[in-house]
């Protein structure tokens, strides 16, 4: 799971730039070590250092499986099988069965723990009285879907149908973790697109429902939360005291994911507000989760795990409320894909014109033309976006104007400083060089 959630955001960020970087080589060559032959699937733990496993946690030992831990690598996997790598593909298909034959054997419905070798279920529910992890079946139908459109094979479109139905009912109750919940509402968006059933649309706006729930919508303006900017940041689970840098990431591409799906679709109007304001904020907190651009003060100084390198640009495993110090578990080696996820969302590359252009709100049909740029922003015209013309030649800068269409013609934007703009939320943007 640590290597493929820094292995994929690594592989766009490359895409993006068009460079190579050793690391990704370095990193995908060692996958094919976790593939247990014995069981045909990736397992949990590098299988040369199951010695090292100190059963200090439940989940420490060999053969344990966290329920999620196994479709997030698979998750990952596809994704990258979907963008050409082709060892991906093969390690992600030799797995795929044994995923089937574990969410058959729980009636998808997943226990906390089990073994992997004989599925015995070595912790069946989160606290007693509440169930497994209820919204794992929706990240195992996302893995379906990812298979589906990877073979074609109608047998995956088939275990997303029967995954995803066992979560209807549960409103609320579907939120185990904030970035599983975010993808299963893609798998609800996704399956509505392929059958039309109006109730996998509703079921997705349950998941969302639970999501935003999970939100803080405040300012945290005391103690060391005036060093932090805090608003809008999502609790990786119901109960957690903290937010946590890798479960935001994911919801950051979940969410944007799920607006790429949703083009053509008249989705909730509340939704074309939340998603593009999660999205803004996130853009302007997420670095904030790197020690070296927090006070000392704020950074704890033992840690219950692992340990802070303060000058080390990986990211807190977690930031705390304003009363207590962060950083209590560490830094998150899973969360260091960070940036890599961010930048290939927001910042859009015009390479004629040597410069970049950076948006703060989510778009669709960024084009570019000689003289020419143009983009949809997929938010609401009741807020507003904004957008940074970065490393174009002062010359260019003189001569661009920018318009944004609203009720039918184009108006122009007016410039709050050089190269800043402030747009409204939704709507065709024009970039014209004269």
């Amino acid at each position: 799971m640590v290597q493929l959630a820094v292995i994929l955001p690594l592989h766009e960020y490359l895409s993006w730039t068009g460079e190579k970087h050793s690391m990704l080589q370095e990193l995908s060559d060692g996958l094919t070590s976790f593939y247990d032959s014995s069981i045909k699937s990736l397992v949990r733990w590098h299988p040369s250092l199951k010695n090292d496993l100190d059963h200090s946690e439940e989940q420490k030992s060999e053969m344990v499986m966290d329920s999620w831990y196994l479709h997030h690598p698979l998750l990952n996997l596809a994704r990258l099988a979907l963008r050409g790598d082709r060892m991906a593909k093969k390690l992600f298909l030799d797995s795929i069965d044994y995923a089937i034959k574990v969410a058959r054997h729980f009636n998808y419905k997943w226990p906390v723990f089990y073994k992997m070798t004989t599925l015995e279920v070595l912790k069946a529910e989160t606290a007693p009285g509440k169930g497994g992890e209820k919204d794992v079946p929706g990240s195992y139908a996302h893995v379906m879907l990812l298979a589906w459109q990877l073979t074609k094979e109608k047998r995956f479109l088939l275990e997303a149908h029967r995954a995803l139905k066992s979560l209807d009912g549960l409103a609320f109750g579907i939120f185990y973790q904030a970035n599983n919940t975010a993808f299963a509402a893609g798998a609800f968006l996704e399956m509505y697109k392929v059958t039309d059933d109006k109730r996998y649309l509703e079921l997705s706006y349950c998941c969302l429902a639970g999501l935003f729930k999970n939100c803080q919508l405040w300012d945290c303006n005391y103690g060391y939360g005036k060093n932090f900017p805090y608003f809008f940041s999502v609790f990786p689970l119901k109960d957690a005291p903290y937010t946590a840098a890798y479960e935001e990431l994911e919801v950051f591409a979940a969410l944007h994911h799920y607006l790429e799906a949703a083009a053509g679709i008249a989705i909730l109007p509340s939704l074309n507000i939340l998603i593009p304001e999660f999205i803004k904020y996130a853009t302007g907190r997420l670095a904030y989760y790197y020690p070296p651009l927090l006070p000392e003060e704020m950074i704890a100084q033992k840690t219950k795990t692992g340990e802070i390198q303060k000058d080390l640009w990986v990211p807190l495993e977690d930031i705390h409320d304003g009363w207590e110090k962060s950083g209590e578990v560490g830094q998150e080696v899973y969360g260091a894909g960070l940036a890599f996820g961010i930048i290939p969302r927001q910042y859009f590359k015009v390479g004629n014109l040597g410069g970049t252009v950076f948006i703060n709100y989510p778009i669709s049909n960024f084009r570019v033309g000689k003289n020419s740029i143009t983009f949809r922003l997929e938010g609401s015209a009741l807020l507003r976006a904004q957008m940074r013309l970065l490393d174009f030649s002062k010359e260019i800068l003189t001569k661009i104007r920018v318009q944004q269409k609203v009720n039918s013609s184009y108006k122009p934007v007016n410039e709050l400083s050089i190269g800043l703009y402030e747009l409204i939320g939704d709507g065709i943007v024009r970039i014209k060089i004269s």
